[in-house]
C-alpha cells in the first residue's frame, strides 16, 4: 500500500457486480470509467465467479486502481486478497471473525465490516483501533443486490443511530460508508439527514453498485454521483431555508407578505388525511384562500405535485395504503414542493408506529407537526401514547422545547409541538450537508426555536380535528408562498394565525358545536383582513 490508511477517501465507494454489465461493456471498462470520474475506492465483489477467474479479474482491476491511486478492496475472499496483495478486505457478520481476518492480513491492510446494529458497534469498540478500519452501514433502503437480505432497511434514522453509537463509544478511528438502495434520487437526503446527535459525525461516504455497474455510460453516472457528494446542499424546496430575524415586528410584517402571496397564488393543498378531518380541513383550506383536494389515488400524485403552488398534508390518522403514501411523498419531493407531516397517534399502537417510522424513512418533510404526546414520542422522550390525542403532559415547557428541537434535528425539518404554548424549532440547517463532519458540532439544543402563546383555549381540545387543521393551515401558507419566502417564517406565521383564530372563536362560540363554525369564520376574517399587527399572540425567541 503506497499511502496511509488514515488518508483513504471513502466518499464514493464502488462495489462491483459483473451480472449487471450492459451490452458492450466489461468489468474493466466500467471500473475504468468510474475511476476517471470520481470513484475513490473499489471493492471487487463477484459472488458467482470461480477462484481462478476472480484472481485474473482482480489483477486487472488492481492495475487500474494503482494507476488512479485508489485502494482495491476484496469482498469476503481473504485468500484472493492475500494472493494479489490487495489493499484490503471487506467481510460481513457471517464471514470470518474480524480478529482472525486481522491476524491473516496484518496491520497495514484495510479491514471493512458490514454493520447494521448498535451492538455490533459495541463489539468493534471493544476490539479497539487495531481491528476494523471502516464499516459499511446498511442496508439503508431496499436493494436488489441483496437476494436474501437478513436485515430490514434501516433508513436514515437507523444510520444516525449507528453514528451515535460510534460517538458514544469514542470509536473515532472507524470510518463509515452508507450502503443499500442508494441512488441519485435519495443520496442527498441520506447525506443531509444522517448525523450523530452530537453534531460531530456524518457518514464518510456512500457505496453504490447498480448506478455505475449497470449504467450504459458509467463515466457520466460516476460524475453525477461525484457532483452530488461535492454539492453540499440539499435544495429539497423551491424556496429559502436561510436564517431570518424572528422578532415580533419582523414576524408580523412577514406574515402580512405571506398572506398576500397566498391570496394571489391560491395554492392547491393535497390532503391525505383522516376521515374525521376531511370536511373540516377542506373548509379551513377554503377559508384561507386555498383549494383543497382529498386524493388517495396513487397514479395522480405526480400530477398534483406538479401543480404550481401545490402542497401536501400527510396525516396518518386514518391509514391509507402504504404505496399511496410513499408515491405521494416521492412525487412532492421530486417536484420540490412542501410536505407537512402529521404523525397522528405516533406510538399509540405498534401498527401506527411502524407506519409512521416507514414514512419518515422514505422522504424529506418540510414540517412535522404533532401534539405533545406525538412530539415527545418522536423525540424518544415518552412511552406509549393513549390514543391519538395529546396526553396530559406534566413535564413542563423546557422538556417540550427539548423534544421539539430533537425532532427538528433528527429529521432536518421545521418541528411544531402544538398545545397551550406552541413550540416551533428550525432544524433545516439551511439545507447544508458535509461528509464526515456532521453538522459541525451544531446540536439540537442550538437550533432556533420560537414559542407562540395566546392564552389558554381549553375548548380547542373539545372538538375533533383541531390539531389536524393546524396542519392544513401550515400547508396553505407553505404552498402559497413565493421563492424568496423563508420556511421558518412561514410556519411561525401559520401557527400564529391559527392560534389567534382559535382564541377569537373561543370568545364567540356557545359551545363545542359552534366553535367549529366560529373557528372557520375567524380564520376567514383574519386571512382576508390581512392585518397581523392586530393579532393578539405573543412570540418568544429562545437563544
Amino acid at each position: 500500500m503506497g499511502y496511509s490508511k488514515q488518508d483513504v477517501d471513502y466518499s464514493l465507494y464502488l462495489v462491483t457486480d459483473s451480472t449487471m454489465l450492459p451490452q458492450g461493456t466489461t468489468l474493466y471498462s466500467q471500473v475504468e470509467a468510474a475511476l476517471r470520474n470520481g470513484v475513490t475506492l473499489v471493492q471487487l465483489r463477484e459472488k458467482e465467479t470461480d477462484t481462478k477467474i476472480f484472481i485474473e479479474e482482480a489483477l486487472e482491476v488492481q492495475k487500474l486502481c494503482k494507476q488512479f491511486k485508489v485502494p482495491l478492496i476484496i469482498n469476503d475472499r481473504i485468500d484472493v486478497a492475500l494472493a494479489i496483495d490487495a489493499d484490503g478486505v471487506h467481510v460481513g457478520q457471517d464471514d470470518m471473525p474480524i480478529p482472525m481476518v486481522r491476524k491473516l492480513v496484518g496491520p497495514q491492510k484495510i479491514v471493512g465490516w458490514s454493520v447494521g446494529y448498535p451492538h455490533e458497534v459495541d463489539q468493534l469498540a471493544k476490539w479497539g483501533p487495531g481491528m476494523v478500519d471502516y464499516i459499511g452501514i446498511g442496508m439503508v433502503f431496499p436493494t436488489s443486490t441483496k437476494k436474501n437480505p437478513k436485515k430490514l432497511p434501516m433508513g436514515p434514522l437507523g444510520v444516525s443511530r449507528i453514528l451515535d453509537t460510534l460517538e458514544e463509544r469514542d470509536a473515532h478511528w472507524c470510518r463509515t460508508v452508507a450502503i443499500g438502495g442508494l441512488h441519485p434520487n435519495n443520496i442527498e437526503r441520506v447525506l443531509y439527514q444522517c448525523t450523530s446527535m452530537d453534531g460531530r459525525r456524518s457518514v464518510d461516504g456512500i457505496s453504490v453498485v447498480s448506478d455505475i455497474m449497470a449504467a450504459s455510460d458509467a463515466g457520466a453516472a460516476a460524475a453525477n454521483l461525484r457532483q452530488i457528494l461535492d454539492k453540499g446542499r440539499y435544495s429539497f424546496l423551491d424556496f429559502s431555508l436561510c436564517d431570518r430575524s424572528t422578532d415580533r415586528e419582523t414576524l408580523l410584517n412577514v406574515a402580512n407578505h405571506i398572506i398576500t402571496q397566498v391570496t394571489e397564488s391560491r395554492p392547491l393543498v393535497h390532503h391525505i388525511t383522516n376521515k374525521v378531518h376531511q370536511n373540516f380541513g377542506a373548509n379551513v383550506t377554503l377559508a384561507l384562500g386555498s383549494s383543497p383536494i382529498m386524493s388517495e389515488i396513487k397514479e395522480e400524485a405526480s400530477d398534483l405535485a406538479n401543480v404550481p403552488h401545490a402542497a401536501l398534508l400527510l396525516n396518518t390518522g386514518s391509514v391509507a395504503p402504504i404505496d399511496v403514501l410513499e408515491a405521494a411523498i416521492d412525487a412532492y419531493n421530486a417536484h420540490k414542493r412542501p410536505i407537512v407531516f402529521d404523525p397522528v397517534g405516533y406510538s399509540a399502537t405498534a401498527t401506527r408506529r411502524t407506519l409512521n417510522d416507514t414514512l419518515l424513512s422514505c422522504g424529506q418533510f418540510t414540517c412535522i407537526k404533532g401534539n405533545s404526546g406525538e412530539i415527545l414520542s418522536l423525540a424518544g422522550m415518552a412511552g406509549k401514547m393513549k390514543g391519538v390525542d395529546a396526553h396530559e403532559c406534566e413535564c413542563g415547557k423546557e422538556v417540550l422545547i427539548q423534544a421539539t428541537r430533537l425532532v427538528a434535528f433528527k429529521f432536518k425539518t421545521i418541528a411544531v409541538c402544538s398545545g397551550e404554548f406552541d413550540f416551533i424549532a428550525d432544524g433545516t440547517m439551511k439545507g447544508a450537508y458535509s461528509l464526515s463532519v456532521g453538522s459541525k458540532g451544531i446540536q439540537a439544543k442550538d437550533l432556533p426555536c420560537v414559542i407562540v402563546e395566546n392564552g389558554s383555549i381549553p375548548i380547542m381540545g373539545d372538538i375533533t380535528a383541531s390539531g389536524c387543521s393546524l396542519g392544513s393551515t401550515i400547508a396553505c401558507l407553505l404552498g402559497g408562498s413565493g421563492e424568496e419566502a423563508n420556511v421558518f417564517d412561514i410556519v411561525i406565521s401559520a401557527v400564529a394565525l391559527y392560534k389567534v383564530a382559535g382564541k377569537l372563536a373561543s370568545t364567540r362560540c356557545q359551545g363545542s358545536g359552534t366553535f367549529h363554525v366560529q373557528l372557520i369564520d375567524a380564520l376567514y376574517q383574519l386571512f382576508h383582513a390581512n392585518n397581523p399587527r392586530s393579532w393578539s399572540c405573543n412570540f418568544e425567541k429562545l437563544e
